[in-house]
């Protein structure tokens, strides 16, 4: 696992904010007529389960598909894990690519996933779906529209589908002036499409999408300097659902070249990461991104020690297997080779078992290590 999905997706530049689906809440989900990479298991609920369906409109050609599938795979693993049985969750991804395209690219691409990928066939998905951008993302429960919007968006509408927090009146009142946002970045006005997205952030602290926004403002001034100080603002507005809010201010701290409150910073996302989740995307954001000679080894080494003994860790083998590998990029990073390839053998031994399409590159890391550890060895 090349990165940490969650941390990506939020870093990524908005290419879209608001995809245009004209169909609506309430609605019967339409049919999905698609030709999978792999074989696709049809789930069927338990008695007593609630049936999350959520279909994701992509395409290769999109600039963050692979960040985007990272993304779905890691809100997979972190759903199923966190609903007590109370609901079944499927998501796959639909694409308007033909299966020889989609093949080529997910083989060059060089990475496994777990989430089901379809071309659409004739594109009758894409137009029973009305799709008129991507991406884009269609959440249905027991076969009916619950939502539709923004893939950067789903984390936080699961979790309020799922504790029954999620109210269709202020999605509505909160999408309108998503589409006036989306229209303003179309016209190329960031500034418009910025106040628009300050309105938003006044109902819904913590709103990514809105947040992207005004930070794409920020950057095309290169105001890296304001922007890490709307960040903070926002963080101390968020409570306790700070954990990508933080890792979006590591990353503009990294970008203003003040490092001056790196450490700072780094202390407060580490104590402040509730979820496993959130603590494990931060060991992977700060075991890939910090800068040269800044890298926390020893707290993040902690980290993923926490991490490990977590009982929700090894809830799902897939997750159980990230944090190993995390865990043993960061004893790599501190050259300790023995403690790395150990963690990266049970990551490895455990794909193997669950025969995970990511087994391949989790053994590719392990020959890695053992070859760097054989070189060391040297004169």
């Amino acid at each position: 696992m090349k990165r940490l999905t969650t941390v990506l997706i939020f870093l990524a530049l908005i290419g879209s904010i608001m995809a245009q689906i004209n169909v609506a809440p309430g609605m019967k989900m339409p049919e999905v007529k698609a030709s999978y990479r792999t074989h696709v298991k049809i789930d069927v609920p338990d008695k007593g389960q609630k049936f999350m369906d959520i279909v994701v409109f992509s395409d290769i050609n999109s600039q963050d598909f692979i960040q985007t599938l990272h993304y779905l795979e890691s809100l997979k693993s972190k759903f199923r894990r966190s609903n007590d049985g109370k609901w079944m969750f499927q998501i796959c991804v639909i694409v308007p690519n033909d299966t020889a395209t989609l093949e080529r690219f997910i083989n060059a691409a060089g990475a496994s996933f777990t989430v089901p990928i379809g071309s659409d066939i004739n594109g009758k998905t894409f137009r029973n779906f009305l799709v008129a951008q991507v991406p884009s993302a269609v959440i249905g429960i027991d076969s009916a529209i619950a939502w539709l919007g923004p893939v950067m968006d789903l984390d936080s509408v699961i979790s309020e589908l799922m504790d029954g927090t999620f109210s269709i009146e202020d999605y509505r009142n909160i999408s309108r002036m998503k589409m006036e946002m989306q229209t303003a970045l179309r016209a190329g006005l960031p500034d418009v499409a910025a106040k628009t997205a300050e309105k938003i952030l006044e109902k819904k602290p913590g709103d990514i999408t809105s947040i992207q926004v005004i930070l794409y403002s920020y950057e095309i001034k290169q105001q890296n300097g304001k922007a890490v100080a709307f960040l903070e603002s926002c963080i101390a507005k968020c409570g306790k659902k700070t954990g990508a809010l933080y890792m979006l201010l590591l990353d503009r701290i990294i970008r203003a070249g003040d490092l001056s409150i790196w450490q700072k910073t780094v202390n407060d996302a580490i104590r402040n990461a509730v979820t496993v989740d959130d603590k494990l995307n931060l060991a992977a954001f700060l075991a890939e991104q910090s800068p040269r000679f800044y890298f926390p080894a020893e707290q993040v080494l902690q980290l993923c020690s926490r991490i490990l003994q977590d009982p929700e860790t090894v809830k799902d083998p897939g997750f159980h297997a990230n944090a190993l590998e995390i865990a043993a990029r960061t004893e790599f990073a501190a050259c300790r080779l023995e403690n790395a390839i150990k963690l990266q053998t049970k990551a490895v031994e455990l794909r193997a078992k669950q025969k995970s399409p990511l087994v391949k590159s989790s053994t590719h890391a392990l020959e890695y290590y053992k070859k760097i550890k054989t070189l060391s060895g040297k004169k």
